[in-house]
């Protein structure tokens, strides 16, 4: 709660002596434009998210033009594109993909000519940098012979932030990741915002190509689609062969070289009263004009403010009293009221009176939240599990099956995770009926599932069972491990013998 105090305060007393912000940036359907303003000039750059003609750009505030100058074209003389392929080789079964990932990239490096900075990453649990931005073609090639599927866990999001951080110290005017990934992750910590907010911070464009493992499986590829639309860059994705032909490979690059850069002159707005706040750029071409407000700051040019005359009001003449060098009244001269100390309580005394009210209120709030009732946790313990799964390796490892829907798999984010390379992310799931009978059904896996030596896709589970998951043995049990203390109580004789 402490810490919420000072950022919330730090935040007013930044709200109120700031104000402003110089660098400004926006990303449209069609447009990616960053500007920054240096006093009376906003510098800005533009990129068309789709190749095409170089638009016509206007500049105008209160339907007054503006001039816009220095218009250039990217690239030009100097300037840099940083681009990391990034390929995912988490899976040892997709090996095949691996070598179409190779074609691919080695297709593309023919498109790039030499103001291309390119480098080579690959990606399951953790970031491997084969061949780190900047390096020979030479070594890249070698570097792209050494891909190879590895079948680790896949950290998609954790692993895209480490690349983000690789190419944001590189200097370069753009800066690019093309992923080739099947849109898989399974990361915890790690979201697809955090990703969102790393790349647009730093300016990462994100190309992408989707390599779908199935046609069930093949609404993942919507993540790194996602990525690719909220970060200006371009997405293709290729057929169930993973082919994809030529002329789709050269567009994925084209949003790379493109737009420009250009300034527009700020000062005739300083004349204007009131100054302007915003001004409207439009980007004009064959087909539709595009309109984005720019916030700016105007500092308007004060006009020099009249001072009142000093005001003498004659005192009325004592002839007792009269100046002994001249024999003249004494006058009593009076100036009018300064504002300066009204002008320190508006600017000071008004803004702390602000904080100082803000402070009290929250530590109201502070000492009436450490008032509330503790609130009861309620532990799992209490639970009594439905039923287990009996590990079948000898180490007779019960696993308590716990909610009605009970998933079993690879991935961590199953109720059973058995980090066996024979098991699918996620293998297999078993649901418990209303009626308290149990299902097991096959999730599509790639080995299948087994009950007593016969594979299912979906069936009823029974005292005993033997599932084979994968190179898994599990046996199937609704009998605590303590079941023996908890048979029928047996009558012995209770009557005391008649003696004679």
């Amino acid at each position: 709660m402490n810490r919420n105090i000072t950022s919330l305060l730090f935040f007013l007393t930044l709200s109120a002596y700031s104000g402003y912000v110089t660098a400004w940036n926006t990303l449209t359907d069609n447009l990616d434009v960053s500007c920054q303003q240096s006093e009376t000039v906003l510098n800005c750059t533009y990129r068309p998210l789709a190749s095409g003609t170089t638009p016509d750009i206007l500049a105008k505030s209160n339907g007054a033009n503006l001039e816009v100058i220095k218009i250039s074209q990217y690239p030009g003389a100097g300037d840099t594109n940083a681009i990391l392929f990034l390929v995912d080789t988490s899976d040892p079964k997709r090996q095949n993909v691996i070598e179409q990932n190779r074609s691919h990239i080695k297709e593309l490096l023919t498109f790039l000519g030499p103001h291309n900075k390119v480098g080579l990453a690959s990606f399951d649990k953790s970031i491997q940098f084969l061949s780190p931005v900047g390096s020979s073609r030479f070594l890249l090639s070698k570097s792209i012979d050494t891909l190879n599927a590895t079948g680790k866990t896949t950290e998609l999001y954790r692993n895209l932030i480490k690349a983000i951080d690789h190419l944001k110290s590189f200097n370069a005017d753009r800066k690019v990741i093309t992923l080739m990934s099947d849109g898989q992750a399974e990361d915890k910590a790690y979201f697809h915002s955090d990703v969102i907010k790393s790349a647009r911070k730093y300016g990462v464009i994100i190309n992408s190509i989707g390599y779908p493992r199935s046609i069930s499986l093949s609404v993942s590829l919507q993540t790194i689609r996602r990525l690719s639309e909220e970060t200006g860059g371009s997405y293709i994705e290729t057929d169930m062969s993973y082919g994809l032909p030529s002329n789709q490979l050269k567009p994925l690059m084209n949003n790379v070289d493109n737009g420009g850069a250009f300034s527009v002159e700020l000062e005739p707005l300083s004349q204007t009263s009131p100054a302007p706040k915003k001004i409207t750029l439009s980007f004009k071409d064959a087909n539709e004009t595009e309109n984005i407000s720019v916030p700016v700051r105007i500092k308007s040019i004060e006009k020099p403010v009249q001072r009142q005359p000093s005001v003498i009001i004659p005192e009325v003449v004592n002839p007792d009293k009269v100046s002994p060098e001249n024999n003249l009244p004494i006058q009593i001269v009076t100036k009018q009221a300064d504002n300066q100390a009204i002008n320190l309580w508006l600017w000071y005394g008004l803004p702390a009176a602000f904080i100082i009210i803000i402070i009290f209120i929250l530590i109201t709030l502070f000492l009436l939240w450490n008032r509330r009732p503790e609130t009861k946790i309620i532990s799992d313990s209490n639970y009594k599990p439905y039923a287990y799964l009996i590990a079948g390796d000898g180490s007779e490892t019960r696993y308590p099956i716990t909610r009605t829907i009970w998933r079993i798999g690879r991935s961590k984010d199953n109720e059973l995770t058995l980090n066996d390379t024979s098991l699918s992310r996620r293998h297999a799931e078993i649901h418990r009926n209303s009626n308290g009978t149990f299902d097991i059904i096959d999730m599509n896996s790639m080995n299948g599932v087994y009950i007593n030596n016969e594979k299912i896709g979906k069936a009823e589970l029974h005292e005993g069972d033997v599932l084979e998951i994968g190179d898994i043995f599990l046996h199937f049990t609704q009998l605590a491990s303590d079941y023996s203390l908890e048979e029928s109580t047996v009558m012995q004789k209770t009557k005391v013998p008649i003696t004679h």
